[in-house]
């Protein structure tokens, strides 16, 4: 336990023991009268905060049926336990609710305070577990066993120390995953705006603030029923996150199935292929000691080797690209860059299109070389493909390295204005028999896999993809 979460403990006991008694002693001497009256707009919007509570808990069940989240569980019983307790302090503080729901039990209301407690931190448990926080996690077990025992004290004893000041373990809990959770997300931060919001006022409620105004107003309610549509948001936003993210991972298989398959079938054509080499490679040696004195021979022998060689260099080159590896190594983004080329560059010269690269400075990096070519083996090919299909005059591809980042251009005069903004979208492609999901995953291995960026930019001479790493 670090000095900070110490601190923290310390002060919270501190506030417990001053507040416990007096907050208890309070309710029994308060019990059996009512001390505040809502006029018609104050219980109109305590009515329709209620509407909002009890909406957010049925949708959140709904989903967990739907789902089999337990996210969605826990969220629609703590907000079911929060109408509870909303619904026991109305009827033993407020008119008119005191006739209409009729329940004054402290037992009741102590342990519809420990319920909201129990099942919020069961929420927020499940909601941040993604973010790999074992302190926070183990922090958040002490409570719900002490909260255990808390709502066993409010059923027999009609006593809680939790129920006094709900919030302030939430707030610890929060506080200290906001402390250590380095990478935050939007869902995050709906999750720390919802709570704080409801601590913050229900602490100036706890300490008589709101009573200073005069007038009784629902301000308890009303915060409540912001959290549940705050949190309700975090939810929703961290589900779309995840669909987004299992889209990615289905695309990934996809595509790496597709490469497995390939890579059996150069497999196969590697082994069939390397026999007749090797008989060439031996006839041609016995070729080149009959004729060593014949220049002419010489020259046409020396020529015939370095085809047996590229041949056989091909070979290698196809079978190791198409191995779907996921290793993580250092490599050279030169290398990686021109072995890629090597992948395509009989094509480009059988469509005429102008091989350019500009190289500045190689650089080293860290990461999966094999998916870093193929992203760079797609960009090639969709240049080459609006080349061929736009029959572009003095076509070229160009290839720029240096600092870390890799451009390729070419001058197949740009990509239409009303797609620029969804090419990297999984499933969309403007050409025939494509799947759209190429610049979809190569986005995703550059920026999610590598920790880099891939930009576009189009006009109308031609368009340039941009990786920077």
């Amino acid at each position: 336990m670090d000095r900070v979460l110490k601190v923290k403990l310390l002060l919270i006991a501190i506030f417990s023991a001053v507040t416990a008694y007096f907050f208890h002693a309070e309710l029994f001497i308060k019990s059996t009268e009512t001390i505040h009256n809502f006029d018609n707009i104050a219980f109109l919007t305590a009515s329709i905060s209620f509407g909002v509570i009890i909406s957010a808990g049925i949708y959140n069940l709904s989903f967990y049926f739907y789902m089999q989240s337990r996210q969605y569980l826990y969220y629609g019983l703590a907000q079911l336990s929060t109408l509870f307790f909303l619904i026991n302090l109305d009827s033993m503080f407020i008119a008119p609710f005191d006739e209409i729901f009729g329940l004054k039990s402290i037992s009741l209301f102590y342990t519809a305070g420990a319920l909201v407690l129990f099942f919020s931190l069961l929420f927020i448990h499940e909601f941040i577990k993604d973010y790999h926080v074992k302190k926070v996690n183990q922090l958040i077990k002490i409570i719900l066993y002490l909260t255990i025992i808390d709502i066993l004290f409010a059923i027999f004893f009609s006593f809680s120390i939790f129920t006094n000041f709900l919030f302030i373990p939430i707030w610890l809990v929060l506080s200290e995953a906001n402390r250590l959770i380095k990478e935050k997300d939007l869902p995050f931060y709906f999750l720390l705006t919802g709570w704080y919001i409801a601590i913050f006022v229900a602490l100036i409620e706890h300490l008589g603030f709101i009573k200073m105004i005069g007038t009784p107003f629902p301000f308890l309610h009303i915060t409540f029923a912001i959290e549940s549509i705050f949190l309700s948001l975090a939810i929703s936003y961290k589900f779309k996150l995840l669909e987004e993210k299992q889209k990615t991972q289905q695309a990934l298989l996809l595509q790496q199935s597709r490469l497995a398959s390939m890579g059996e079938m150069i497999s196969t054509i590697a082994h069939q292929w390397r026999q007749p080499l090797n008989i060439l490679s031996v006839l041609h040696m016995n070729l080149n000691r009959m004729h060593k004195e014949d220049k002419n021979s010489k020259i046409i022998l020396t020529e015939a080797n370095k085809q047996i060689n590229y041949m056989s260099n091909t070979i290698d080159t196809f079978r190791d690209f198409y191995n779907p590896s996921k290793a993580k190594e250092k490599f050279s983004i030169k290398e990686a860059t021109h072995h890629a080329l090597e992948i395509v560059a009989h094509s480009l010269e059988i469509a005429n299109i102008e091989r350019r690269e500009l190289i500045k400075n190689d650089t080293t990096i860290y990461g999966n070389r094999n998916e870093f070519e193929q992203v760079i083996l797609n960009l090639l090919n969709n240049a080459k493909d609006a080349l061929i299909e736009r029959e572009i005059e003095n076509p070229f591809i160009e290839i720029s390295i240096g600092d870390g980042v890799v451009s390729i251009r070419d001058n197949a005069k740009g990509i239409d204005k009303r797609h620029i903004d969804k090419i990297f979208n999984p499933y969309f492609s403007t050409k025939q028999n494509s799947d759209g999901i190429g610049l979809y995953i190569s986005k995703m291995i550059i920026e999610q896999e590598m920790g880099g960026r891939l930009e576009v930019e189009s006009d109308s001479d031609g368009t340039e993809f941009t990786i920077t790493l």
